[in-house]
C-alpha cells in the first residue's frame, strides 16, 4: 500500500469537505472576537498574543468580511500541520504509522473539527509546535547547528500565536537533561542564540505589555491559574477530564491516558530516543494543565498540543497491537465513536438534527427566560445563527439618522460586542463594562462620545437594562426596549433588545467601570527605565548577605584604586587553561584573544563619551549601596562586563571543556558591577552583549588566516 499517496488523498479531500462548510456557518464568539483583532491591529491584545489577528486580517482582505474568509486560514493551515505531521511521525517510525497518526487527527473532534474550521489561536499554535518538533528531530538526526536558528523562529511564532508556546523551550529543555548523549548542545552556541531569537520575535508582546501595564500576562496568569491562593478540588478535576474526554472522544481519551503511560515506561526502561522526543513535546503540556485543573477551571482544550504529539504514539501503538483482537474491536468502536462525533457536530450545526430538549430534565423545558426557553438556550450550535439578521435590523434602526448624527452601537458584554461587530462590520460597536476587557484597550478615551446618542443592544442570555445598569445619568433619557426575535427552523431560539439611548455623559458613569480606572497607555522608554531602576535596586539593596559583600568589598577596593582585579584574576586563569590546551598556537590565540578585548574596550570608550549616562549614585544619591568605588558618570554601558564577556565568549569559543566557568565568570561579573552600585542593568546587558559580538566577530574575521586550531572535541 503506497501509504503517502493515500495520506495525500485523505488530506486534500478532508481539506475540500471543510472548504465546503465553513462559509455556511455564523461565526462563534471567539472566531468574531478575533476578527475584531483584525480592526485593531497592534502589537499584541489582552486575551491573546496577536497572529491571529494578523492571519485574519490577511484573509478578509482577500476575500471580504466573511465567514469564509475568517475561516479560510484554519483550514489551510491545518492541512499544511497535518503534513508536517506526517512528517515527524515518518522521521521517529516509518510511513505505515505516518499515515495512521494523520488519519486519527482526522477523526479527533479536538482537531478534526475544532482545530481544523474554527479560527483560533490554537491552530497556527498547533502549526507552529509541529515545524519545531520537525525541526528538533532534524538537529538530533544530523547534529546541524544552523538549525537551531530555525527552532528558534518557529518557537517565536508559536508564542506569537498564543503563550502556551513557551512550552517549547521547555520540551527541549528537557530532552537535552535527560539525554546524556546530547548533553554536548549546552556547550554550544547556536541554542542560546535560537532562544534569544525567538524572544526577538516575541518582543512585541512584551513591549505591548509594558506599554499596557503587564495587562495580558497579568490577565492569563489570574485566567490560567486562577484569583486566589490554590486548594485542591477533586471536583473540578473530575469535571475537566470529562470535558477532555469529549474533546477527544470517550474511548480515545481512554486509550491516550494508557498510551501516555506505556510512552514514559518506555522511555525509562529502554532508553529510547524516540519516545522521549514523544514524551517530552506532549507531557509537559499535559501535566501543567491538568495539574492546575486540580484547583481552577481549565478549558478543555488547552492541552491540546500535549494529545497533538502523544498521537504519534498512540498511532505506533495501533499498530503495534493490531493483532490482538479484543484491542483491534476496542480500536474499531474508539475511532467510530470519534467519527460519528465529528459528523454529527457539524450535521447538527447546519441543519439541527440532535434533539438536545429529549436530554433536559422536564421542569428545565418549561422555564421560560426573557422570552426564550431553557430547551433552546442550551443548545449551544444556536450560537452561529441569527447575527446576519440582527445585523440587518440594526441597520434598518439606524437607516433614518445622517452620517454625523447616527448613535454609537453599545453593550455591556464583550462576548456580545464582538458578534455585534462582525454582523455590522462598517460601524464600531463599544462595549461599556465594569470588567476590564479587550475592548477597553481599544476604547480608552469614551470622552469622544460625550453627548453623542446610543444605540444599546443586549440578548436573552446577556440580559441587562442600561437604565439599571448603568444609572439614570449616564444618558439623558431611554427609550422602552424593543424586542427582535431570532428563529431556527422555526423555532424561537433567541430575542435580542433594543434600546435607544440620548445624550451620553461618560463622566456620570460608576466609578467601578474599566475604561474609566484604565491606567492610560504608558511611554515605553520611561516604563523601561522605571523596570531598570526596580531589577537596580532589588540587586544593590534586597539582595545585600555578609557572603556576597566580603567578596564585594575587596573587588570593589581594587576598583577604586583603578585595578580591575575581578578581570585580572579571570585573565590569569583563561591564560593558564590557553596554555594548557593551546600551547601549538598560544602565541597566535593570545594574540587574538588580546584583539577581542581591544576592539570591545574601543566601542565601549566611544559609546560611554556619546552616551554620558550618569551612575546610579548620581540619580539615587545616598539611596544607593555604594561600597568603594564612587563614579558619577559615564555608565552606559559597563566596560568590566564587556571585557569579563569578551574574555570569556573567546575562550568558550577556542576551549569548551570549562565553558562552566566561563558562563560563572562572566555573568558574576556583571552582578557584581550592579550589586556595587556602580552600573544600572542595562548598562550590564549591552556590555555583555557587546563582548560577546565583539568576540566572535573577532574571531571569525582572523581565524580563517592563522593557524588557531579549535578545540573541536564536545
Amino acid at each position: 500500500m503506497n501509504y503517502k499517496l493515500w495520506f495525500w488523498i485523505v488530506n486534500v479531500a478532508t481539506t475540500l469537505l471543510r472548504l465546503l462548510i465553513i462559509g455556511k456557518i455564523g461565526l462563534t464568539v471567539d472566531e468574531a472576537h478575533y476578527w475584531v483583532y483584525s480592526k485593531f491591529l497592534n502589537f499584541s491584545y489582552f486575551d491573546h498574543p496577536p497572529l491571529i489577528g494578523y492571519i485574519i486580517k490577511a484573509s478578509t482582505l482577500i476575500f471580504g468580511n466573511t465567514e469564509f474568509a475568517v475561516r479560510f486560514p484554519t483550514v489551510l493551515i491545518f492541512f499544511f500541520a497535518i503534513w508536517i505531521f506526517f512528517i515527524c511521525v515518518k522521521k521517529l517510525y516509518n510511513e505505515r504509522t505516518a499515515f495512521v497518526g494523520g488519519l486519527l487527527l482526522n477523526v479527533l473532534p479536538v482537531f478534526a473539527f475544532l482545530g481544523s474550521v474554527i479560527a483560533v489561536p490554537d491552530s497556527p499554535l498547533a502549526l507552529f509546535w509541529l515545524l519545531s518538533l520537525l525541526i528538533f528531530i532534524i538537529i538530533i538526526e544530523t547534529n546541524n547547528k544552523k538549525y537551531w536558528y530555525l527552532l528558534g523562529i518557529t518557537t517565536g511564532f508559536a508564542m506569537l500565536s498564543k503563550y502556551n508556546g513557551v512550552l517549547i523551550p521547555f520540551s527541549v529543555l528537557l530532552f537535552l537533561i535527560f539525554s546524556p548523549k546530547y548533553r554536548f548542545w549546552f556547550k554550544n552556541k547556536e541554542p542560546y542564540f535560537g532562544l534569544i531569537l525567538s524572544a526577538i520575535i516575541f518582543l512585541p508582546v512584551i513591549i505591548w505589555n509594558i506599554e499596557n501595564s503587564w495587562a495580558s500576562f497579568g490577565f492569563q496568569l489570574k485566567h490560567g491559574f486562577g484569583y486566589s491562593l490554590p486548594k485542591f478540588s477533586l471536583t473540578l478535576f473530575g469535571i475537566s477530564i470529562l470535558e477532555q474526554a469529549g474533546y477527544i472522544s470517550p474511548l480515545l481519551f481512554l486509550m491516550f491516558i494508557i498510551t501516555a503511560f506505556l510512552c514514559v515506561k518506555e522511555t525509562y526502561k529502554k532508553r529510547d530516543r524516540t519516545t522521549l522526543i514523544i514524551s517530552c513535546f506532549s507531557l509537559p503540556a499535559l501535566l501543567l494543565f491538568n495539574a492546575i485543573a486540580t484547583f481552577n477551571e481549565i478549558l478543555p482544550h488547552w492541552p491540546a498540543m500535549g494529545y497533538l504529539v502523544l498521537s504519534i504514539y498512540t498511532a505506533h501503538l495501533t499498530l503495534k497491537f493490531w493483532h490482538i483482537k479484543w484491542f483491534r474491536f476496542y480500536s474499531y468502536a474508539a475511532w467510530g465513536l470519534a467519527l460519528l462525533m465529528i459528523i454529527i457536530v457539524p450535521l447538527h450545526v447546519l441543519y439541527g438534527i440532535v434533539p438536545v430538549e429529549k436530554f433536559m430534565p422536564k421542569d428545565k423545558l418549561e422555564k421560560i427566560e426573557h422570552g426564550i426557553s431553557e430547551n433552546e438556550r442550551i443548545d449551544l450550535t444556536n450560537e452561529v445563527y441569527g447575527w446576519k439578521e440582527v445585523g440587518n435590523e440594526i441597520r434598518r434602526l439606524l437607516s433614518s439618522y445622517s452620517k454625523e448624527e447616527i448613535p454609537f452601537i453599545f453593550t455591556y458584554k464583550s462576548y456580545l460586542a464582538s458578534e455585534l461587530s462582525a454582523c455590522v462590520p462598517e460601524l464600531r460597536v463599544f462595549c461599556i463594562s465594569d470588567k476590564i476587557n479587550a475592548y477597553d484597550f481599544w476604547q480608552r478615551d469614551l470622552k469622544k462620545l460625550k453627548n453623542k446618542n446610543g444605540l444599546y443592544i443586549c440578548n436573552d442570555y446577556f440580559f441587562s437594562e442600561p437604565k439599571n445598569r448603568y444609572g439614570a445619568d449616564v444618558f439623558s433619557s431611554y427609550t422602552e426596549l424593543e424586542e427582535f426575535s431570532i428563529y431556527r427552523n422555526s423555532k424561537k431560539i433567541k430575542n435580542f433588545f433594543f434600546t435607544f439611548c440620548k445624550s451620553f455623559n461618560p463622566s456620570k458613569l460608576p466609578q467601578s467601570y474599566a475604561a474609566i480606572n484604565l491606567e492610560t497607555k504608558k511611554n515605553l522608554r520611561q516604563e523601561l527605565l522605571k523596570f531598570e531602576h526596580f531589577v537596580f535596586k532589588f540587586i544593590n539593596s534586597n539582595l545585600k548577605s555578609k557572603f556576597l559583600d566580603f567578596f564585594a568589598v575587596t573587588i570593589s577596593y581594587y576598583d577604586a584604586k583603578n585595578f580591575n582585579l575581578s578581570f585580572f584574576i579571570i585573565l590569569t586563569i583563561c591564560i593558564f587553561i590557553l596554555w594548557k590546551n593551546k600551547k601549538e598556537h598560544f602565541w597566535a590565540n593570545l594574540t587574538l584573544m588580546a584583539s577581542v578585548m581591544a576592539v570591545g574596550a574601543v566601542i565601549v570608550h566611544f559609546l560611554k563619551h556619546y552616551f554620558e549616562r550618569p551612575r546610579p549614585l548620581e540619580i539615587f544619591g545616598e539611596n544607593t549601596n555604594i561600597l568603594f568605588e564612587k563614579v558619577y558618570t559615564l555608565s552606559f554601558p559597563s566596560g568590566h562586563t564587556e571585557l569579563a564577556f569578551s574574555l570569556c565568549t573567546f575562550m568558550f569559543i577556542m576551549v569548551k571543556k570549562y565553558w562552566y566557568l566561563y558562563i560563572l565568570f562572566a555573568f558574576s561579573s556583571g552582578f557584581y558591577r550592579i550589586y556595587i552600585g556602580s552600573h544600572f542593568p542595562l548598562d550590564v546587558l549591552v556590555g555583555a552583549l557587546i563582548g560577546v559580538f565583539s568576540a566572535y566577530i573577532i574571531v571569525a574575521l582572523f581565524s580563517k588566516h592563522l593557524e588557531i586550531g579549535r578545540n573541536k572535541k564536545v
